[in-house]
């Protein structure tokens, strides 16, 4: 959390007032760090006092300067040039302010002083007036006062007057914006964030996918559970959701993850002002959003742990004829369409027969959201594309129309729709075991599963000279939108099976898979 200058946080939550004091007068002070607690968990308010505190002890600070109190800096003697003591006279005075004695004083090199005094009366004047001396003025010791633990506002300016007449009229001006804005006004309908929680999600059940439910609740309520589910929401602050985040951090969870469950949050509060729980912010200053950043060097990090791309030799392996029987025919379908398309599991695992059609006499595949149970990750997973020559061999189009015939309405039409894990988990943890059953050796770091075809088909057509805007537009990646222009407005279905099409060749026995692929029984 980024806090005001001078201001520190309690583990309370208590806020405190830090000032380093001046080297030059460290010494007449008697201690480096002002450090005082401001009695209160408000951030603006003690962001209030930290700047108000701040102007007066600068004020104090000059007016020691002006009077000529100064220390002389401590300076080992054996760093210093050698350099005789130098002798003058100090006229020093009493307790009492009646006498004036006039010592004489000898200066070391390494800035001590040795007084002369005659008798033991004159050396306990001495000491008397010495310590007066080191005394600062009353002025220098009274300190501004700092808010009553019950106070809720910040102070009037008419009562800091006194404090702020250095400041200027452009400080107190903005002292004047910060005090208007620090409490903020009371939503038109407040509620605890519990309850606020539980009204958010029961709004977004029915659009949401039963495994990103649980998801979002376990990040909603944990929130609320942080900060207090009887807190009332519009009372919880930026400062509460970073507290938050370093908490869940300390657990051990990785960045990826509360870049997640920061969102969820984030669009809790989007809701809540829609729903007039919350104060209205503006779009850049969501209470829950910016606290996680996913930096270049930690992504190339944890990419070494991710799915591995497999080698020509493995796909052609794991895609041997022989080999491929042992799945069941749904099984073997999904890894083969994987295999050529590059798409996520749960593309896969989702496709339903209106997804195939022929586009400028090109038979394509769309990937979409718009059937019952389809969802993608991102707008640009929203594609149509062609589908590979290699599939049109193997009968996938035979397929799809055979199906068509029976009144199926889904490529897989005995996986359950709604599923807690989507619709490609059993496609996934199919193709999990068939590379076990292949004996493929785990890599040294990442692993192998169904997303490594993915990450073959990217790596293959970009060996193959296939330019970068048309492997995103087949696979679904994410593009900027001077790259999104080109291959958009001017290509078709057609030109894309010429160009990326051609990129993933992988050399397996057609004909072989072709057999085991025909089989009509158990098509799903």
């Amino acid at each position: 959390m980024r806090l005001a200058h001078h201001l520190l946080r309690h583990a309370s939550g208590v806020f405190h007032f830090r000032l380093v004091v001046p080297r030059d007068l460290q010494g007449f002070l008697g201690l480096r760090i002002i450090k005082r607690s401001l009695r209160t968990r408000d951030p603006k308010l003690a962001r209030w006092w930290a700047y108000i505190l701040g102007a007066r002890y600068a004020q104090i600070f000059a007016k020691a300067r002006d009077e000529g109190i100064s220390m002389v800096k401590e300076r080992r003697a054996k760093d210093l040039p050698e350099q005789p003591a130098r002798k003058r006279s100090v006229v020093l005075q009493t307790g009492s302010g009646e006498e004036l004695i006039d010592y004489g004083c000898e200066i070391r090199p390494d800035g001590s002083m040795r007084f002369e005094a005659t008798d033991e009366a004159d050396h306990e004047r001495l000491i008397e007036a010495i310590r007066e001396a080191k005394k600062p003025p009353a002025w220098l010791t009274q300190a501004p006062s700092v808010p009553h633990a019950t106070q809720a506002s910040p102070p009037d300016m008419q009562s800091l007057a006194g404090a702020m007449e250095t400041l200027g009229a452009s400080l107190a001006q903005t002292l004047s914006t910060s005090a208007a804005s620090a409490m903020p006004p009371a939503p038109a309908r407040p509620r605890a964030i519990g309850k606020a929680a539980d009204a958010w999600l029961k709004s977004i059940q029915a659009d949401t996918l039963p495994k990103t439910l649980v998801i979002k609740t376990a990040a909603v309520m944990g929130f609320a559970r942080h900060v207090g589910i009887s807190k009332m929401l519009h009372e919880v602050r930026r400062e509460d959701v970073s507290a938050w985040i370093e908490t869940l951090r300390t657990s051990g969870l990785q960045t990826p993850t509360l870049i997640n469950k920061a969102s969820y949050v984030r669009g809790f509060f989007t809701w809540a002002v829609s729903a007039g729980a919350y104060a209205k912010f503006h779009k850049d200053e969501n209470p829950a959003a910016g606290h996680v950043i996913y930096r270049k060097q930690e992504k190339k990090r944890r990419r070494a742990f991710g799915f591995k791309s497999f080698t020509l030799d493995q796909i052609q392996a794991l895609y041997a004829p022989d080999a491929l029987v042992n799945l069941s025919a749904g099984a073997r379908w999904g890894a083969v369409i994987g295999l050529y398309t590059g798409a996520r599991v749960s593309e896969v695992g989702q496709l339903a027969l209106v997804d195939f059609t022929t586009v400028d006499g090109v038979a394509c595949m769309t990937i979409t959201d718009e059937g019952e149970g389809q969802s993608v990750k991102n707008e640009p997973s929203l594609r149509t594309i062609p589908i590979h020559p290699d599939l049109i061999t193997l009968g996938l189009m035979e397929l799809v129309e055979r199906l068509r015939e029976r009144g199926e309405r889904r490529l897989f039409p005995k996986i359950k729709i709604g599923s807690v894990n989507g619709q490609g988990d059993w496609l996934s943890k199919a193709f999990g075991r068939h590379i076990e059953a292949m004996g493929i050796p785990k890599p040294d770091k990442g692993k192998y599963g169904f997303h490594s075809l993915r990450k073959t088909a990217a790596q293959t057509m970009k060996a193959a000279k296939v330019p970068l805007e048309w492997r995103c537009a087949y696979m679904g990646h994410d593009l900027d939108e001077e790259h999104v222009e080109i291959y958009s407005g001017e290509y078709g279905p057609r030109e894309m099976r010429e160009i990326a099409c051609s990129g993933l060749a992988w050399g397996v026995d057609l004909v072989g898979l072709m057999t085991i692929l025909s089989v009509h029984k158990g098509d799903s």
